[in-house]
């Protein structure tokens, strides 16, 4: 009886601890936006929070990026800015279609990422995100398109 109590219970903890992350974005799925180049070009390039969208990216040499990528992936990568825009502070994820490299700041600041993680068939860094606008970096992708999706967590 004991077994059968705990066998039940174990679940309902599992089920009631587990935080929410955005579904997995597929590229060439959702809405399209065309990533940003320089700053002047961030406004069109917002993405709006656990909506997926795919982005489609530019040579790397052609980015003029707020703050030099940690990882820049070269001449042969595609890659770009997204904008948005955070109205509650706490951990936001960052889920990708693919392998590109991800920076996010805050008034030209990096933030450090809070935790990395792969869901099925996608990569998902999280962040924790004040209030504010946010220019998320994305860089070294081998495609020329990604899909992307951010929500709380």
């Amino acid at each position: 009886m004991k077994s059968i109590v705990i066998a039940l219970f174990v679940p309902l903890v599992l089920i009631g601890t587990a935080q929410a992350q955005p579904a997995c974005p597929a590229a060439g799925g959702g809405a399209e936006l065309t990533a940003a180049t320089a700053s002047p070009e961030l406004e069109p390039a917002r993405l709006l929070l656990d909506k997926a969208v795919t982005v489609t990216l530019h040579p790397g040499n052609d980015v003029r990026f707020v703050a030099a990528p940690e990882k820049h992936g070269g001449a042969s990568s595609f890659g770009g800015m997204v904008v948005v825009d955070v109205r509650e502070a706490g951990t936001y994820s960052i889920a990708l279609s693919a392998g590109a490299w991800i920076d996010v700041l805050k008034d030209g600041t990096p933030i450090a990422p809070s935790a990395h993680d792969h869901g099925a068939g996608c990569k998902m860094v999280s962040f924790g995100l004040q209030p504010g606008r946010h220019v998320i970096q994305l860089s070294g992708n081998k495609e020329e398109t990604i899909g992307v999706v951010v929500g709380r967590k």
